[in-house]
C-alpha cells in the first residue's frame, strides 16, 4: 500500500509540475521565432496632402521621389509608391480609369510587361482595393513583379489612392503578403 501511495504522489505531482514547466519554457522562448530573427515594429507614414496614413514595417524607409505623394522602400528590393486623386479635379471619373491609365502608361514604357495575376477586388469595411499584377524587368534588368492598385475609400468616394509596388520576382512568395498588408492597412484620415 505504501508503494501505491508513493506512485500516486509522483503521478499527481508530475501532472501539476510538467504543465507548469512547459508553460514557463514557452513563455521564455518563442517557438515561432527563428534563431537570429529580429522583430520589426510598425511605422506610420502620411501622404503629402495629409489625407492618408500608410502603415508598414519600420524597415521601410520614406524617400522623396519626383511627384509621388508617398514613396517607401525596403533595401531597394521592395518599393511602394502612392499618388492621391480627388476625382473631381482629374479627367478620370473613377478609380478603374486611373488604374487602367497607369497600367497603360507602364505598358508603353516597358515592352516586356506581361500579365501575372488578373484583376482582384478586395472589399473591406472602410475601403475597396482593386489590384492587378504584371511581371517584367526593371531598369537594372532584374525580373520583378509590378503590383498596380487603387483604393476607393467608402467614407469619401471622390478620393482615390493609386499605388504601384515593385518586388523581385524571386522573392514574390516571401514578400507579396507584406505588400498586400500595406494596402489593407491604409487609412483615410479625417479631413
Amino acid at each position: 500500500m505504501n508503494f501505491s501511495k508513493k506512485w500516486l504522489y509522483v503521478v499527481v505531482l508530475s501532472a501539476i509540475l510538467v504543465p507548469l514547466i512547459i508553460i514557463f519554457v514557452l513563455s521564455v522562448t518563442d517557438p515561432t521565432k527563428k534563431k537570429g530573427e529580429v522583430k520589426v515594429n510598425d511605422a506610420s507614414y502620411t501622404t503629402v496632402d495629409g489625407r492618408v496614413t500608410v502603415t508598414a514595417k519600420e524597415d521601410f524607409k520614406q524617400k522623396k521621389v519626383s511627384n509621388y505623394d508617398l514613396y517607401l522602400t525596403k533595401n531597394d528590393k521592395q518599393v511602394i509608391g502612392f499618388f492621391t486623386y480627388a476625382l473631381n479635379e482629374y479627367e478620370e471619373n473613377s478609380s478603374k480609369e486611373i488604374l487602367d491609365k497607369q497600367i497603360s502608361y507602364f505598358l508603353s514604357t516597358r515592352k516586356d510587361l506581361k500579365l501575372f495575376k488578373k484583376e482582384k477586388v478586395i472589399d473591406m469595411d472602410d475601403k475597396i482595393i482593386t489590384k492587378v499584377e504584371y511581371t517584367g524587368t526593371n531598369t537594372d534588368s532584374s525580373e520583378c513583379v509590378y503590383i498596380f492598385a487603387v483604393i476607393d475609400f467608402k467614407a469619401d468616394t471622390n478620393y482615390v489612392l493609386y499605388s504601384n509596388s515593385v518586388i523581385l520576382h524571386k522573392d514574390y512568395e516571401k514578400n507579396i503578403s507584406e505588400m498586400i498588408d500595406i494596402l489593407k492597412n491604409v487609412k483615410l484620415n479625417q479631413s
